[in-house]
């Protein structure tokens, strides 16, 4: 699948969840909360492929890649992408793995993007998305930041 069409069924599926969550994007819910809205969001346009939230499996066995440490050490880390479309139990059919940062988040979000790279370079992701959700009572989905990795 091109990126173009995974962009537009990713657009449709933000804009649905804004359309259908406003209330608690209005209250600055939970990021899993956000993240399991958009993925079921996301199952209808992915019929060939299984959507789901922090699923931490490289094939059948723990999902690891290489991260540094406090201090700046690569070490193995097990890892729970926010959303990921793929086909269960084999790494042939990884399409999308998706990281979610609201923007009430202090946090940086390089360590996302980090992530991101290297489950498209160490386990086969075709594309990889960050997502700065917008929070708020006056959010929409054309305030959010998509970075694609």
């Amino acid at each position: 699948m091109e990126e173009d069409e995974i962009k537009e069924k990713v657009s449709a599926a933000l804009e649905a969840l804004y359309v259908e969550e406003g209330q608690i994007i209005g209250f600055d819910i939970g990021e899993r909360t956000i993240s399991s809205c958009l993925a079921w969001l996301l199952k209808p346009y992915f019929p060939d492929h299984a959507v789901h939230v922090e699923y931490n499996r490289h094939g059948v066995y723990p999902k690891e890649i290489e991260l540094p440490d406090a201090e700046g050490e690569l070490t193995d880390n097990k890892v729970f992408p926010d959303i990921i479309v793929h086909v269960p139990g084999t790494d042939d059919h990884n399409l999308l793995a998706i990281e979610i940062k609201k923007s009430t988040s202090n946090r940086s979000d390089e360590r996302d993007l980090m992530k991101l790279a290297k489950l498209k370079q160490e386990i086969g992701y075709a594309h990889a998305l960050f997502i700065r959700l917008k929070m708020g009572n006056d959010a929409s989905h054309e305030a959010c930041i998509l970075d694609w990795v």
